[in-house]
């Protein structure tokens, strides 16, 4: 059965993007050791690559042990959900 023309149309949810980048290896596994909620820092989410808004609740983890160094992920609430369940 074909997939109706409207739903094939349709862009990408945030949690298919965060999951294609899972399946792609391009995230690391969710062992960052800090992890800070907050407002969106008007930034890219790591996960979907979408803005994230003031208004939006953002997660950020800093995957290095020693706080200060190493790659800060951000994320959207529901792309910080997929990176944790639907690690590689």
């Amino acid at each position: 059965m074909a997939t109706p023309r409207r739903l094939r149309d349709m862009p990408p949810t945030r949690i298919a993007k965060t999951f294609e980048r899972l399946r792609a290896g391009e995230l690391p596994p969710p062992t960052g050791v800090a992890k800070f909620t907050g407002g969106g820092p008007g930034t890219l989410c790591s996960g979907c690559g979408e803005r994230i808004a003031q208004s939006e609740h953002c997660y950020s983890i800093r995957l290095e042990e020693r706080v200060g160094t190493g790659a800060l992920l951000c994320f959207h609430s529901v792309c910080h959900e997929t990176w944790v369940r639907f690690k590689r």
